[in-house]
């Protein structure tokens, strides 16, 4: 094992020990302290009292990196109890995590803007699609395949909607449906660069559909690290060969704590943004930003 792999492996380690004691901690506490349901008014001035201005970064993350994060779970529903609190990083994986362990609330965190955009994405095209593959339809844009139904394995699923070609105009409709459920149906005050935030995530969903990775856009920093691609990511198991991954859609709507208020998903922690702003100052290339305040940052 390189000295960079052997790295990942002991931040990733420690991340989900983190995890678990947030998890367990936030159990006996927070969720006790919390009144359920959050309504769209107060998720949203969580959203904005959380929030700080977004950064620079030179990679995306539509994606999660690696193909093994649903191994631990068996291990999590024998030891952690239901109703907790959860709190999880970066995109899609945590759906995964939210159906297994049962959770009350859950915190999404994350230190690119853009995450909490593709959650906003998520909540919409969940909300308003009827079942698995119509979800899918509108994640890719793309027109739902005949014979799709609730019984079909993701696997065969995927292969029916790399066949589909991305189409535009359904790329336009589900754009503005969802920002109009977000913003109509919700009334969450979008700003117009969450608006554009949008835009671009679905747009690399819409180009990559189920070929889609976490380095998606062309982006060199990875070098020529391969990541397993959306479709791949689907079709995992855990540990004990069972698909965790795009469950049916009532396992779905069942394990996730409703969707339409009580997922919160923060940005990122004031401490960590200025720490890792001071670590951008240290490039040449990049002016040093002014001290951000503490305020703080929400999504679903």
């Amino acid at each position: 094992m390189t000295h960079s792999r052997r790295l990942a492996a002991i931040v990733a380690t420690l991340v989900m020990c983190m995890g678990v004691l947030f998890y367990t901690y936030g159990r006996s506490v927070a969720a006790r302290s919390i009144t359920l349901p959050v309504s769209d008014q107060e998720f949203w001035q969580l959203v904005e009292d959380f929030s700080e201005p977004n950064g620079y970064f030179r990679s995306d993350n539509f994606l999660s990196n690696e193909n093994a994060f649903q191994h631990v779970i068996p291990r999590l529903q024998t030891t952690l109890p239901k109703g907790g609190v959860y709190v999880g990083v970066g995109p899609e994986q945590n759906f995964t995590y939210l159906v297994a362990l049962r959770p009350k609330l859950a915190f999404i965190v994350d230190i690119r803007r853009g995450n909490m955009n593709e959650h906003l994405l998520y909540k919409a095209f969940i909300e308003l699609s009827t079942d698995r593959a119509d979800f899918l339809s509108r994640l890719f844009g793309r027109p739902r395949p005949a014979g799709l139904s609730e019984a079909t394995p993701i696997a065969e699923m995927m292969d029916a909607y790399e066949l589909m070609a991305p189409n535009d105009d359904l790329f336009q409709k589900n754009l503005k449906a969802a920002t109009d459920h977000l913003t109509g149906h919700h009334k969450f005050r979008l700003t117009a660069d969450d608006i554009r935030g949008l835009e671009y995530v679905y747009t690399a969903f819409f180009k990559g559909g189920p070929d889609l990775n976490y380095t998606f856009g062309g982006s060199t920093f990875f070098g020529s690290m391969r990541f397993p691609t959306y479709s791949t990511l689907m079709s995992e198991t855990d540990d004990h060969g069972q698909q965790r991954k795009h469950r049916r859609t009532a396992e779905v709507r069942a394990g996730l704590p409703r969707p339409p208020r009580e997922v919160l998903a923060r940005e990122r922690h004031p401490t960590e943004t200025r720490r890792r702003s001071a670590m951008r100052c240290t490039r040449p290339s990049r002016p040093c930003p002014r001290p951000l305040r503490a305020n703080r940052a929400l999504s679903s």
